[in-house]
C-alpha cells in the first residue's frame, strides 16, 4: 500500500509539472502570436493593406488618444474602427513608417494587454502626425481568435 501511495504521489507531481509546463508553453505561444499580429497590423497600415489592417480589429474596436492641446483641458479623442479604416483606405491618413518595439504581453484570462513603444512618420488630412512614444493595445479572445479591441496612445 505504501508503494502504491508513493507511486500515485509521484504520478501526481509529474501530472502537475506537465500541466504547468504546458500552460507556460501555451502562454508563450499565445504571446508570440499576439506580438506577430501587432507587427503585421503596423505593417498593414504602412502598406495600406486595408484587409489586413481591418481584420485584426474587432467590430467594436476603438482608438483612444489623449489630446493635450495647449490652453485646453486635456481630453480623450475616440475613433471607431470604421472611421480609422476609411481614413487609411482613402489615403487621408498615410503612414510612411511605423516601428514598434519593447513589446510586452500581459494576460488576464481571455484578455491580453500589450505595452510597447512606437515611432511613426505620416500625415492625416495633410497634417504631420509623425510621433514617438508609448502605447497600450488590448486584445480579447473571441470565438477562439485574438481580436484587437482597443488602442490607447497617451
Amino acid at each position: 500500500m505504501k508503494t502504491l501511495l508513493s507511486l500515485v504521489s509521484a504520478l501526481a507531481v509529474v501530472v502537475i509539472f506537465h500541466a504547468h509546463a504546458c500552460s507556460q508553453s501555451d502562454t508563450r505561444k499565445q504571446s508570440d502570436m499576439i506580438i506577430a499580429a501587432e507587427r503585421e497590423w503596423a505593417k498593414a497600415a504602412v502598406d495600406r493593406d486595408i484587409a489586413t489592417f481591418a481584420k485584426y480589429m474587432s467590430d467594436d474596436y476603438v482608438l483612444i488618444e489623449v489630446n493635450v492641446s495647449p490652453g485646453r483641458q486635456p481630453q480623450f479623442d475616440i475613433t471607431s474602427k470604421s472611421s480609422w479604416v476609411e481614413k487609411v483606405r482613402s489615403g487621408r491618413e498615410k503612414y510612411d513608417s511605423v516601428e514598434i518595439h519593447d513589446l510586452k504581453v500581459l494576460f488576464n484570462g481571455d484578455l491580453a494587454t500589450v505595452t510597447g513603444a512606437y515611432s511613426q512618420r505620416g500625415t492625416s488630412d495633410g497634417k504631420d502626425i509623425s510621433a514617438s512614444g508609448l502605447y497600450v493595445n488590448t486584445w480579447a479572445k473571441r470565438d477562439g481568435q485574438w481580436q484587437l479591441i482597443n488602442s490607447t496612445f497617451p
